[in-house]
């Protein structure tokens, strides 16, 4: 028996299952260019503006610490190898890879002569498990998976509320599709939505909003 060094990636929340999350409280990979810029429209104390630039500070922080973790996780992979070990018997067509005990007792299930080779298949994850957690630590991968679930908390929280606020100008609901746009369009899971009609409709806020400016500076002169 030895230990494996295959790479496998962790499974967590889309950002379309953030979103869905954040409205579902209010009964409803990538920063969208829409919002670089604050929404601009005479909206100083539109509320959902507001919640707009607190929930892109989020987002940037959310995105860094996901960046950091998936870089942490691919260097414990590389170096360590998620815990598992590749089981050789001769009552085996061919080497099998287990990653649990579960796994194993499943495997004995139909092998009884398994049975006997369970607590060196168990030393061999422990093995495996202490020298993965030894240097989780010392890279801080851990950590740095809380963080990111914490800043994803945080995100999904600004966006209910933002999506809860009354917009009072078109620069609020221009805040809205941003946000809308930006974490909802993420994922191949969202290909059917109407995103290009979303997209067309925020273009069209921000053409209403600089006519607006326009007509606002040609009245004062």
């Amino acid at each position: 028996m030895a230990d494996s060094e295959i790479s496998m990636s962790l499974s967590r929340p889309s950002r379309r299952d953030l979103l869905s999350a954040a409205l579902a409280t209010v009964g409803g990979s990538s920063f969208n260019s829409s919002a670089a810029a604050a929404p601009q429209d005479g909206g100083a104390t539109d509320a959902a503006i507001g919640a707009w630039k607190a929930w892109r500070a989020a987002h940037r922080r959310t995105l860094a610490l996901c960046r950091k973790q998936q870089r942490l996780e691919s260097e414990l992979a590389r170096e360590i190898g998620f815990p598992q070990v590749v089981f050789v018997a001769a009552e085996l067509r061919s080497a099998v890879r287990i990653s649990s005990l579960r796994q194993f007792d499943e495997l004995a299930a139909d092998l009884p002569s398994l049975c006997s080779r369970r607590d060196e298949a168990a030393a061999a994850l422990r093995a495996h498990q202490q020298r993965w957690d030894d240097a989780d630590r010392a890279i801080g991968y851990s950590v740095t998976r809380q963080q990111e679930e914490a800043a994803s908390g945080d995100e999904e929280r600004l966006i209910a509320m933002l999506f809860a606020a009354d917009a009072s100008s078109l620069g609020g609901l221009s805040a809205k599709l941003d946000v809308l746009i930006a974490v909802g369009a993420d994922g191949a899971e969202g290909r059917h939505f109407p995103w290009p009609e979303l997209r067309r409709i925020r273009r069209d806020v921000a053409r209403l909003m600089q006519l607006r400016r326009h007509d606002a500076v040609g009245f004062t002169a």
